[in-house]
């Protein structure tokens, strides 16, 4: 019972942060001008064209982004916090993955072997390029770059506790038949189950920060003030 739960709830928060993303993304959208009064054009006081320009164009303070600003000292110290648990989040799900990896060995052919290994290893290079290329970045993260990162972070987590995702894709990519695919189920329930236990023990944050430690250097600047010094 606890464990769906926890399965129910961390898929509600993959889409919940989704959900979040696109609401800060629209709040940062231009706002319409707004309709003229009702009749107005039998009073004589219809709005003329600069007039409605200029209700609808924001002043002074409310010129600003609407949207609530990161706030990255509190960020950067909670990582800085939690970098054991993050660190040590990392490597106990590679552990995972790679005794999950050697188990699906174990139920392919020498084909199918070749061609997830392959798949795997192609897939590892875009993850390190992935994450090297956000820890080397010399720009400041924007905060929609910071919500994509956590985004990730529990995009992971969707692929991990709901198994008929990552289910259908090896059946799809390998092509599996009837015998393997009650196998690799039964393997993807035991990870899931491997991935939950992690979660029991690990600090919600963890999981959250895990792809925005690598960055935090680029977290701490603001980008306001870095686009002013390149001027």
């Amino acid at each position: 019972m606890k464990r769906a739960l926890v399965i129910s709830g961390l898929t509600v928060v993959v889409f919940a942060m989704g959900y979040i993303a696109g609401l800060r993304t629209e709040r940062t959208r231009p706002v319409p001008a707004p309709p003229a009064p009702l009749m107005a054009e039998f009073t004589g006081k219809a709005a003329t064209g600069p007039a409605i320009a200029t209700a609808a164009k924001p002043s002074g303070p409310q010129a600003a982004s609407s949207r609530s600003p990161q706030n990255r000292a509190q960020l950067v110290a909670e990582i800085e916090r939690l970098r054991p648990q993050i660190d040590s989040y990392r490597q106990r799900l590679d552990q995972i993955d790679a005794e999950f990896d050697g188990q699906l060995a174990a139920i392919l052919t020498p084909e199918q072997r070749i061609h997830y290994a392959s798949g795997q290893k192609r897939r590892a290079q875009r993850m390190a390029k992935g994450f090297a290329e956000v820890a080397a970045g010399v720009t400041p993260l924007t905060d929609d770059e910071i919500d994509q990162l956590r985004q990730r972070s529990l995009s992971g987590v969707l692929w991990m506790v709901a198994p008929t995702m990552k289910h259908d894709s090896l059946v799809k990519d390998l092509k599996l038949d009837a015998e393997q695919q009650i196998k690799a189920r039964e393997l993807l329930k035991q990870r899931r189950e491997k991935f939950l236990a992690i979660v029991d023990s690990t600090p919600p944050p963890s999981i959250l920060l895990s792809r925005l430690a690598p960055a935090v250097q680029r977290i701490a600047a603001d980008p306001a003030k870095d686009t002013q010094a390149r001027r």
